[in-house]
């Protein structure tokens, strides 16, 4: 017979659509009360599971007690279980995290090691309460208050809206034991003072706090998930000529438009801050050209919102020139394949983007070469009576920072084609042409 909680369980992971019968699912078993129950309770419903345990190398006897915990519960049950040993303490000396943090990215990076389907974490209702408490004392947006997200890519919690009584005395009912971590004891780290001495004056408060907060947390996890699929709709949407639409972006709504800014700036790694937010947002209103991070620039142009980095990518090629021949080219960041194509000279339905990308091979002057623009650069462009200032036409036609990696071609009397704009009137194809030089970006 299954318990109120197996069966709360079941209905969480069709409710959030965790995962099916058929899935392998790995649990994340630290020996503690929610891993614990966890394990039973997927156990009990009949998923293929298996489990990891994580030694952080941090309690010494005791979390040696935990492994071997783990070990014996999964041996009586027939469970596959794999053991970790990750070694925070030096992890945390390398890099500037606290003992906390670091123990959590160890772990998550642990159990993405191991091949399964799905990763079970044991985060209940309590753990939400805390999460959402921690978020509100060191400021955050709706996403933070919002707590822990029931699933998230490949990581489900199946306890997620349970409470830890309601483990407690389930574990109780099983007649099974569980171990206790003595840093959870401790209220030297954050979330065990909101758990220890915030969450009891609440229940004083309302002694039905959990069931009062999960029914907030559903409203607000509802509420998020509807801003940020309009959020993602309205990035998609600005999205245009390689930047963004300011004028787009101004028409938004601001909770959706300081949506739309986060996702820029994690689109090019910068770290999302409200002054970040705030710096995009002037420049989306106001222009300009500001650093957002170290070699990362965001400036506008028309009306559009650039974000580039000077990264050594972008200078593997630091030539001015290179000679043009048949076969691929790494300019400037973009890989440029260039071919020499013998046709008959029947040209008068060409297509005319296909045109735009070559020119008669046998008139130019010299050698061919792919170069930077340089000042004094002119072009006189098919059909055109005057010749035109090659700067100019990059202007019009590039961003900024993608002027540089524009294709050009010069020969020894000039240019002879530029990107967009196409060849020079004087190496146009025509009925004499026999050899055609084309180009094509295939990556950047």
């Amino acid at each position: 017979m299954k318990s109120d909680l197996s069966d709360r369980v079941r209905r969480t992971i069709e409710k959030y659509h965790m995962a099916e019968k058929g899935e392998r699912l790995l649990i994340g078993l630290s020996g503690g009360a929610d891993s614990a129950a966890l394990l039973l309770c997927l156990h009990e419903l009949g998923y293929d599971i298996c489990a990891c345990h994580v030694n952080h190398c941090i309690r010494g006897e005791e979390a040696d007690r935990d492994q071997h915990f783990c070990e014996e519960l999964c041996k009586g049950l027939n469970i596959d279980i794999t053991v970790k040993v990750v070694d925070v303490p030096a992890y945390c000396r390398a890099n500037p995290v606290s003992e906390e943090e670091g123990a959590r990215l160890l772990r998550y990076k642990a159990l993405q090691e191991i091949n399964a389907d799905k990763i079970c974490t044991a985060h209940n209702l309590d753990d939400c309460l805390e999460t959402t408490l921690f978020n509100l004392a060191r400021g955050s947006g709706l996403k933070g208050i919002a707590s822990i997200p029931p699933v998230r890519e490949n990581i489900i919690r199946p306890l997620i809206e349970c409470s830890r009584a309601d483990i407690e005395a389930y574990l109780f009912e099983k007649g099974q034991s569980f171990v206790t971590d003595s840093t959870n004891l401790l209220d030297e780290y954050s979330r065990n003072k909101l758990r220890h001495k915030v969450v009891p004056v609440m229940r004083e408060i309302n002694p039905s706090l959990m069931d009062t907060f999960a029914n907030t947390l559903g409203f607000l996890r509802e509420d998020s998930r509807f801003l940020e699929k309009m959020s993602d709709d309205a990035f998609a949407e600005a999205v245009y000529n390689d930047g963004f639409s300011c004028k787009m972006i101004r028409k938004l709504d601001y909770p959706i438009r300081r949506r739309v800014i986060m996702r820029i700036l994690a689109k090019y790694d910068v770290e999302v801050s409200q002054d970040k937010i705030e710096m995009i947002e002037h420049l989306i209103c106001n222009g300009g050209k500001i650093s957002v991070k170290s070699n990362c620039f965001a400036y506008t142009k028309s009306d559009t919102l650039y974000i580039y980095s000077e990264n050594s990518d972008l200078k593997i090629c630091s030539d001015d020139q290179v000679k043009v021949s048949e076969g691929v080219i790494y300019w400037q960041g973009r890989n440029i394949e260039f071919r020499i194509i013998e046709i008959d000279g029947k040209f008068e339905n060409v297509n005319k983007k296909f045109a735009n990308s070559c020119l008669d091979y046998d008139k130019i002057k010299g050698v061919i070469v792919l170069r930077k623009r340089r000042a004094g650069d002119r072009i006189r462009l098919v059909n055109r009576e005057h010749s035109s200032d090659v700067r100019v036409l990059m202007k019009q036609a590039f961003p900024l920072h993608k002027r540089d990696s524009a294709v050009l071609l010069a020969d020894d009397e000039g240019i002879v084609l530029a990107e967009n704009f196409g060849a020079a009137d004087r190496v146009r194809i025509d009925s004499t042409t026999r050899r055609v030089l084309t180009y094509e970006v295939i990556s950047e």
